[in-house]
């Protein structure tokens, strides 16, 4: 059918089409739509229609275009909106589902399910303030809502808001006593008060649930290792972290090694001489970067100095993420970056700081600036030669336990982080970034202090004194008050429950419970073991 359709047709035909829709007759659908959309290309319900149809069908990308074409016509449209939010975020344009979300709660503020989507979103993002109202306001709408009330009671656990976060996981699992989150949430409150034995029953309970999504199931199937792990049961804990890597792995989509692979470091260690050899000088006014390895008590050094008043760290940013893509990614390109003067480090440098002034807009002024990331023990060599003067604080721990704490831990899936998804993977990714950083620090005396994660944990107060001492600050008592001081911050690692504890030293030497598991990666981190001293 061509030519211009009477009004009264393209009812008929987006009747006939919404009506095989929803009797799952796709293409009868599709063809309707298109009958119409041959007569009348810009009609919003044909193009919305025929993109639910191509997106059922599994042409998500046709979909999504159709989609913002018929919001644009008709931008007041609800389903419209909510449909353009789904697709989009379905086929990873998070931003564009946010968008579509954002504008679907300004136009029907009372729309609990928009809301919903827009905390998931928001979570998913990594703003999780912004995730955390609108998961308040989702709950406000619509206070039965399980979901909600679950990812509410983990975000609060996660800000370490546990009484809060007692009530929301309870409100969650009266609504729905199988709600995943709610139930995750109320196992990790109730690990983290010692009541092991009801954590581990909730955690088996949710484990068997045959719907539960990979990374669900990873995370009950981690922290249950972690309550067997506490009560001294080691031969049940292995078994959970190998499956919570098992469903970790079945989220992991093939991606090329980019600044925190395997060759990246291999590169950075040819480099390294000529990187570390004397280069032009810079301005002054160089960061102090933290750095070590991931589990090696960064968390809790970042706490300490984050209780001084002259301080201000930066928690885990990519703040040298131009230079890393622009050099790091080639040998040529750490040879140009070799080749820069002063103008280029200079001009490298200032967009370091724009990085840093995005991340942290109201740093301090005169506060004395650290930059912790420990991955970046892999780029010491390159930050010497871009920064000259900068120190380093280079955190240690035992390599066996160190290694062993990253394999328990369910990290969320990165570039960094996937090295993690095996015991052998994890132990040379040690191997590759530590070696760099050995290193570095063989040529760094001055610039760099050594700090050993089981010497903070024994005299946390010599400790404090040695490293304000390295950096040239005066004492402050408030720096062992760290435990408050990670009660006010948002922290984004896995070590948010236990830098607001008291010191512990059970983690100390934890790898002796498994050393038959850690047997076949003992020889890779042997020379590690020797030369920081843990003989």
């Amino acid at each position: 059918m061509t030519g211009h359709l009477p009004t009264a047709e393209i009812h008929r035909l987006l009747g006939e089409a919404a009506a095989a829709f929803g009797r799952g007759e796709l293409q009868r659908a599709a063809t309707a739509c298109q009958q119409v959309l041959q007569s009348a290309p810009e009609t919003p319900d044909a193009l919305h229609l025929l993109a639910l149809c191509l997106f059922q069908g599994g042409d998500a990308g046709n979909a999504l275009r159709l989609l913002h074409h018929a919001a644009g016509l008709k931008p007041g449209d609800p389903q419209l909106l909510r449909n353009l939010g789904v697709v989009a975020a379905e086929t990873g344009d998070a931003g564009g589902a946010l968008t579509a979300f954002t504008r679907l709660t300004l136009l029907d503020p009372a729309d609990a399910e928009a809301q919903f989507n827009l905390a998931v979103l928001s979570e998913n993002l990594g703003d999780l303030t912004g995730a955390e109202h609108a998961y308040r306001e989702t709950l406000r709408r619509m206070p039965r809502y399980a979901a909600a009330a679950g990812a509410l009671a983990s975000l609060l656990e996660q800000r370490n808001v546990l009484e809060e976060a007692a009530r929301w996981s309870g409100e969650a699992l009266v609504a729905d006593p199988a709600d995943p989150v709610g139930n995750l949430t109320q196992a990790q409150l109730d690990f983290r008060a010692g009541r092991e034995a009801e954590a581990a029953a909730r955690l088996e309970r949710l484990l068997q649930d045959p719907k539960l999504t990979s990374r669900n199931r990873a995370l009950a199937a981690g922290r249950l290792g972690a309550v067997y792990d506490r009560l001294q049961r080691p031969a049940e804990a292995w078994p959970q972290f190998l499956a919570a890597k098992q469903a970790l792995q079945a989220m992991q989509p093939p991606q090329p090694e980019g600044a925190y692979g395997f060759a990246a470091a291999a590169r950075m260690a040819r480099h390294a001489e000529a990187l570390l050899a004397p280069g032009p000088a810079d301005e002054g006014g160089a960061p102090v970067f933290l750095v070590g390895f991931p589990r090696s008590g960064t968390t809790l050094l970042d706490q300490i100095l984050s209780g001084h008043p002259g301080i201000a760290v930066l928690e885990e940013q990519d703040t040298l993420q131009d230079v890393l893509h622009e050099h790091a990614l080639s040998d040529e390109g750490l040879q140009a970056f070799l080749k820069l003067d002063a103008r280029g480090l200079a001009a490298r440098r200032r967009a370091y700081w724009q990085r840093v002034a995005e991340f942290m807009p109201q740093r301090p002024a005169g506060a004395l600036f650290v930059d912790k990331l420990p991955l970046n023990s892999v780029f010491m060599p390159l930050i010497r030669r871009l920064f000259p003067s900068a120190r380093f604080i280079f955190a240690l721990r035992d390599p066996r336990d160190a290694v062993l704490s990253c394999f328990m831990q369910t990290f969320g899936l990165n570039e960094a982080m996937r090295h993690f998804l095996s015991l052998e993977e994890t132990a040379r990714y040690y191997a590759a970034v530590m070696g760099v950083g050995r290193a570095a620090l063989e040529r760094l005396p001055e610039a760099a202090h050594r700090i050993r994660y089981e010497d903070v944990v024994a005299d946390t107060e010599a400790e404090a004194r040695r490293l304000l001492a390295f950096l040239g600050l005066a004492w402050e008592p408030k720096v062992l008050d760290f435990q408050e001081t990670a009660k006010k911050k948002r922290i984004n690692t896995p070590s948010y429950s236990q830098v607001a504890q008291p010191i512990y030293t059970r983690s100390k030497e934890r790898w002796r419970r498994y050393e038959t598991q850690l047997a076949p990666v003992l020889p890779v981190l042997e020379p590690f073991v020797e030369k920081f001293g843990y003989r």
